[in-house]
């Protein structure tokens, strides 16, 4: 049997106390994201949208022979983004640039990851989540939602020819 060292516990707690309270920490969540009711409402649409193409038969008979359908890409300076559904539900594929690196000799550094989303597409709080995130992708990934309406033809269209509706986004 495998037993912890005798104060294990406690010289845990206190290191994760000390560094808890390190100057500068970042935070994961920040305030939600000031928007107008007209934006706030196109984004609602546009998640709407695409969860309601998500959850019809005709998506899940495909996904039922294919893996994923990607619908949707967006590219920026700062990421590149990938919709797509499958069987689980609405992931992103993401790459963003984190920029130059001087402790490596100046390399370009980027971060790549798969992420569901359905989190802000189904619960009651997901406009809300997606707006007060700090993660790169998905605060441009709300900028293009709030900006732009997407129409519902243009994803079934997509979809239909095997090409993805297609983004380009400069923030301000």
């Amino acid at each position: 049997m495998v037993k912890a060292p005798e104060k294990f516990l406690d010289e845990y707690l206190s290191r994760k106390k000390v560094l808890g309270g390190k100057a500068g920490a970042k935070s994961s969540v920040m305030p939600v994201r000031k928007v107008s009711a007209e934006e706030l409402a196109r984004l609602k649409i546009n998640i709407q949208t695409l969860w309601g193409v998500y959850g019809t038969p005709e998506i899940r008979e495909i996904l039922a022979k294919e893996q994923e359908i990607r619908f949707l890409e967006i590219e920026s300076e700062k990421a590149s983004l990938s919709l797509m559904y499958r069987e689980k539900g609405i992931f992103m594929e993401y790459e963003v640039n984190l920029g130059y690196r001087k402790e490596l000799a100046g390399a370009q550094m980027y971060k790549q990851a798969d992420m569901n989303l359905n989190r802000y597409f189904t619960h009651a709080t997901g406009t809300d989540d997606l707006l007060r995130s700090a993660n790169e992708a998905l605060y441009i990934l709300a900028d293009v939602f709030i900006d732009k309406e997407i129409p519902e033809t243009d994803i079934w269209n997509a979809i239909a020819n095997g090409e993805q509706v297609r983004f380009s986004f400069m923030s301000a």
